[in-house]
């Protein structure tokens, strides 16, 4: 059997992911995290892919990486500056640490294992976070 270095590489990642998710104490009150988020099923996915496939911007690790969908990058960024200037009492740098002391229990929620590293994951968290809680600011000021 033979393995390319790829096959190897994602395999190490994936070791050490488990081994840092094994390792990590998890602070529960029942003890267990759930996988909240999953994959759209096969059979629902063929039955109708534009129901189930983002259109305009994606969320999270499942579609991040479309072509077609990260020209709302920018639109993210800038609403994650105007999000982080609003914030008087927190820095940035106390936010990257935050998130990432929560990272591996956001990675428990996913019911695939997520190829990101934990750096790539954090910042992911924020720029979507602040996108997201711009745009329902905006909406709730509209109703």
């Amino acid at each position: 059997m033979s393995y390319n270095s790829k096959s190897t590489f994602d395999e190490l990642r994936w070791v050490i992911h488990i081994r840092k998710t094994l390792e990590e104490e998890f602070e529960e009150e029942d003890g267990e995290l759930s996988v909240t988020i999953f994959n759209v099923p096969k059979l629902l996915m063929a039955s109708d892919p534009d129901s189930y496939v983002p259109q305009q911007v994606a969320i999270g690790p499942y579609h991040y990486w479309r072509p077609e969908l990260y020209e709302m990058q920018s639109y993210k960024l800038a609403a994650t500056k105007r999000f982080l200037k609003s914030l008087q009492t927190l820095k940035l740098d106390n936010l990257v640490d935050q998130l990432t002391k929560l990272e591996q229990r956001v990675r428990a929620c996913y019911h695939k294992y997520l190829d990101l590293n934990g750096e790539t994951m954090v910042w992911m968290m924020i720029v979507d976070a602040s996108f997201l809680l711009e745009l329902l600011q905006i909406y709730a000021i509209q109703e």
